[in-house]
């Protein structure tokens, strides 16, 4: 076993390591900006983006900075912190807070293969159809997830016959689930 002798009487200030150092000191945001990292705009965005209170918004965050110091990173991407955010509102139980903060998209492998087979407008709308399937999942249909979906089905009317039943298929399969859901008392 290791033994440190560590007097911090006796050490220079300066040297002695402080819990900042152990945090990546940029993020790139979503618009591939590096920024300074600020612990503090994971409450903000917390108490914005889900209306948690501001103490679950702490506690949540100084769990993610636990973990964060943890992994000795300098750099974070905006969409790994968010992860890492979700993962602590998972482990607390707080699952209404993290369907509300979560990111919505595709794995990188699935995009992949729709990049394959499908051509550009195609892909666009498929892209845009499975989003908002994940939106109505997660928002169980709240009446903004009922007006998108019924402004999406408007705008795929005017799509051509393929494309707009891919995206209304997706919109029917959203609220099948969702009903089915419902009936299980899940939502």
């Amino acid at each position: 076993m290791f033994k440190i002798k560590f007097d911090p009487k006796k050490q220079n200030k300066k040297s002695i390591i402080s819990p900042e150092d152990l945090l990546p000191k940029t993020v790139e945001n979503t618009r591939g900006e590096l920024m300074e990292f600020d612990p503090q705009k994971i409450i903000e965005s917390l108490v914005e983006e889900t209306d948690l209170d501001y103490e679950n918004a702490k506690i949540v965050s100084l769990n993610v900075l636990r973990r964060l110091g943890g992994l000795g990173l300098d750099f974070i991407a905006a969409p790994h912190l968010r992860e890492l955010v979700c993962a602590e509102l998972t482990s607390l139980t707080l699952y209404k807070y993290r369907n509300k903060y979560t990111r919505l998209g595709i794995p990188i492998y699935d995009v992949s293969q729709m990049l394959k087979k499908q051509n550009g407008s195609t892909f666009s709308n498929l892209l845009t159809a499975q989003v908002i399937e994940q939106y109505v999942h997660l928002d169980r249909l709240s009446e903004d997830a009922t007006y998108i979906i019924e402004q999406i089905s408007e705008y795929a009317k005017d799509l051509k016959e393929d494309e707009k039943n891919l995206i209304l298929n997706s919109m029917e399969n959203a609220l099948k689930q969702y009903n089915e859901k419902k009936k299980k008392h899940l939502v």
